[in-house]
């Protein structure tokens, strides 16, 4: 009998103790969003951050004409200990081509397994570490705008 009581002891205080793990992470808060969402600007490349549930995406347009340009894609968490946004090693990069009406003549998927790292720097500019060519070398971006207008409330206005 003693025993068993024992083991019913180690279980509740088990429970107990996971319980209460539980409450702790909960409490934890989720990073700011704020942070890092917006509308980045670097010469002729800019950079839409957007939090959703999971974490941040990130958009890089760079245009390179008024005819082609490149998007960089990314899923990035936030990353407490070190102040920065990381990605998990599934960004794209697509080359974007289209005609003078504006339309898409062609996507080509350059890659689908790239990794960056995006942190601010002493002056709150957004830096793009890009892991896979170092596309981001050198660039700056300035916050231009901390809201992103949701493409479906555009369709639904006009």
């Amino acid at each position: 009998m003693k025993k068993i009581l024992a083991v019913l002891m180690v279980i509740a205080l088990a429970l107990g103790s996971a319980a209460l793990a539980t409450e702790e992470s909960a409490a934890q808060p989720a990073p700011d969003p704020d942070r890092y969402s917006g509308v980045w600007e670097c010469d002729r490349a800019l950079a839409e951050i957007n939090w959703e549930e999971e974490g941040y995406r990130v958009l890089i347009t760079w245009g390179s004409s008024a005819w082609e340009c490149t998007t960089w894609e990314y899923s990035c968490h936030y990353n407490e200990e070190s102040g920065t946004m990381l990605s998990v090693p599934f960004g794209s990069r697509t080359e974007w081509v289209y005609d003078d009406n504006g339309e898409v003549t062609s996507a080509k998927t350059v890659y689908d397994d790239g990794v960056a790292a995006f942190s601010l720097d002493e002056e709150g500019n957004l830096i793009w570490e890009d892991q896979k060519e170092n596309a981001g070398e050198g660039m700056n971006f300035i916050r231009v705008s901390d809201y992103i207008p949701d493409p479906t409330e555009e369709d639904a206005q006009g």
